[in-house]
């Protein structure tokens, strides 16, 4: 079972969750993501995939690092979207000595700057807002060891052909995790810039 390998402390807030049981579709990802492949998780909606992410993040992750560059990004649709998965992290980062912070179009851009010079581990934002903070080197990508991309189907077609792939190209030693509810076009294109030995994992 996928849960029985996780932390401790990230077993203990799933039980407070009455989370018992991994979905089927996260029996399959969560072992392939752990082992460090890049992954195409493929699945519809409430088949657990957000929970997979989350898990699968802070598992990688360790409490402490000696440097503050954040080490995931993680690209969502818009702010609405930002704002709610950065929430489900923080039920279990809470309990961690680990920092979230989101970053989208409706915030001044030097604003989110600063908070991620001062510390930040893990950063969820639009594809849009992420490409300006790189640009304007507002992002220190030197620890960076994991690229998400939730909902790839949802993406608006003009960042993700440009922002996203611009930014992997940054990293090459870093684990990308795509997950959508369709295997489409767009997640093709990804397969084809730089995922090309991805695995798809489909429910």
């Amino acid at each position: 079972m996928p849960f029985k390998k996780l932390k401790p402390l990230l077993k203990d807030i799933l039980e407070h969750l009455n989370i018992e049981e991994a979905t089927p579709f996260q029996k399959s990802v969560i072992p392939k993501i752990k082992s460090g492949a890049n992954v195409f998780g493929v699945a519809p909606e409430n088949s657990g995939k957000t929970t997979a992410l989350i898990l699968t993040t802070l598992q990688k992750l360790k409490d402490y690092e000696e440097h503050d560059n954040p080490r995931v990004l993680i690209f969502v649709k818009d702010k609405v979207s930002a704002l709610a998965l950065e929430e489900k992290f923080e039920v279990f980062v809470k309990h961690m000595n680990l920092k979230t912070y989101s970053v989208y179009e409706e915030k001044a851009v030097q604003v989110q700057k600063d908070i991620i010079y001062e510390g930040v581990d893990i950063v969820i934002g639009t594809a849009r807002r992420l490409n300006k903070l790189y640009l304007m080197n507002g992002i220190n990508l030197n620890d960076m060891n994991t690229l998400i991309i939730e909902d790839a189907n949802v993406l608006p077609r003009i960042d993700f052909a440009a922002d996203i792939v611009r930014i992997s190209e940054s990293f090459p030693k870093c684990q990308y995790i795509v997950f959508s509810t369709d295997y489409d076009e767009k997640l093709k294109s990804l397969k084809n810039s730089f995922m090309a030995n991805a695995l798809k994992i489909e429910a």
